[in-house]
């Protein structure tokens, strides 16, 4: 029988359990409507949804495609980086506030080292 026993209010502050708990517990967003257009007669609009998977280390991403008419189309499954590479790719617009409410840090953040002292 093993003799250690933990407080679980030590485990309470973890940083591992802090960032657990930080996380929004909701795992389909939607993002909205993007529209493309080429030449005259040659427009689309794409619906973009995303789903976390596995904790928020990979993300699905969903997508409208012609063909399918309503209907979400798993497009592929990307890290956090590439999933905001392939919005830049496509110039969709997230906002970064957007990014960070749902965990995935983007930009650079400013801390108050007074705070901390």
């Amino acid at each position: 029988m093993s003799a250690v026993i933990l407080e679980l209010s030590k485990y309470r502050r973890m940083p591992a359990h802090l960032e657990r708990i930080r996380r929004p517990r909701k795992k389909l967003y939607y993002l909205g409507t993007h529209s493309y257009s080429g030449m005259p007669g040659n427009s689309w609009n794409t619906k973009y949804w995303i789903k976390r998977v596995g904790g928020g280390h990979e993300w699905e991403l969903y997508c409208t495609a012609e063909g399918y008419g309503r209907q979400k189309v798993l497009y592929g499954v990307y890290n956090p980086v590439e999933l905001i590479e392939y919005f830049e790719g496509v110039q969709f617009e997230i906002d970064a506030d957007f990014f960070d409410s749902i965990g995935i840090p983007i930009g650079e953040s400013v801390f108050n080292l007074d705070e901390y002292r």
